[in-house]
């Protein structure tokens, strides 16, 4: 059994955690930030990110560890319980993308930042951010277990 993934994975995440931490990197700060202010900083990190997800994904590919890459084109989409074939479509894949992410992105809003921002917020001791994650993570459960079933059942 190798342990190469779980290492780099971790050692990976150490060192995003540590530049989060010192950068004080939010996306959805740095929108906020651009659009109020015309503030830069904080964009150029998330510009950076998609880019950095960008290079990855495809250096992954091309070594074969992505097969399904990109998974927007590719058929056989899973992601609502009881649609195994894909059957749905696009059209539900979309429209439930649509409503997490604007769940996520609303309550980031409310919140004051995003996941990103505030695991690193709970890292250093935060309890609002500490709540803000166990929402999330009660929130995904939800969306999981009713919302995406409802969105099968309508669109079926």
């Amino acid at each position: 059994m190798s342990y190469v993934p779980a290492i780099a994975t971790l050692a990976f995440g150490i060192l995003l955690g540590y530049l989060g931490q010192r950068s004080s990197m939010c996306f959805c700060g740095g929108i906020r930030d651009y659009y109020l202010m015309k503030d830069t900083w904080l964009v150029k990190g998330l510009l950076g990110f998609i880019g950095g997800a960008l290079v990855g994904s495809i250096i992954f590919n091309v070594i074969g560890m992505l097969p399904l890459f990109p998974w927007i084109i590719t058929k056989g989409l899973t992601a609502i319980p009881g649609d195994a074939a894909g059957s749905l479509g696009f059209g539900a894949h979309f429209i439930v993308t649509i409503i997490g992410g604007f769940g996520v992105g609303f309550l980031s809003i409310v919140q004051g930042g995003c996941p990103f921002r505030n695991y690193i917020m709970a890292g250093e001791g935060n309890q609002t951010a500490i709540a803000y994650l166990v929402g999330l993570a009660v929130g995904a459960i939800v969306f999981h277990q009713w919302v995406l079933p409802f969105v099968g059942s309508v669109l079926a």
